[in-house]
């Protein structure tokens, strides 16, 4: 039998999975908000903050893994059985701990992966915006260049319009 000492380690574990989560979902709201009002300063600090917590969970990714693979040795489960079947050998009020955590982490990952699509939608938005503008301004970008005539003419690869009387 496994003991208690283990299975309360996983579910700390897990706990701070989720609160490392949870912490990184509200440094993506900050940057969201940082692109959107162009506050390029706290936003260089939003994205390192987010890069330490990207590294802390990656560190306890890499803790829990290890835990599971050390209570899948001590339960003489194989190493590729599955997490679930891992949990279904816990006592039962523990198994139910470890799901609420487990959903809860599913929860926070998929609200995260929205609140990405989101800011990567917006910049993309504004750097379409940005291209129409440079459509307009740029007549390279524009395609055809007309002569004094009205005839379009070919512009080589970059044309340069400058006014004749100026």
């Amino acid at each position: 039998m496994i003991s208690n000492r283990m299975i309360d380690k996983l579910l700390k574990l897990l706990e701070t999975e989720l609160n490392i989560i949870r912490s990184y979902n509200q440094g993506c709201e900050d940057v969201h908000r940082y692109v959107v009002s162009k506050d390029w300063q706290n936003l260089e600090k939003s994205l390192h903050n987010l890069k330490i917590r990207a590294e802390q969970l990656s560190d306890s990714d890499n803790e829990r893994e290890l835990m599971v693979a050390i209570l899948k040795k001590e339960m003489n489960l194989p190493d590729e059985c599955s997490f679930g079947l891992l949990v279904s050998r816990f006592p039962q009020d523990k198994a139910r701990e470890i799901n609420d955590l487990k959903r809860n982490i599913r929860r926070s990952i998929y609200s995260l992966q929205g609140r990405i699509k989101g800011i990567g939608k917006y910049t993309e938005s504004q750097s379409g915006s940005l291209k129409d503008v440079l459509d307009i301004l740029i007549p390279d970008q524009k395609g055809k260049i007309y002569n004094r005539y009205g005839s379009t003419m070919a512009g080589g690869s970059n044309p340069l319009l400058v006014n004749r009387h100026f």
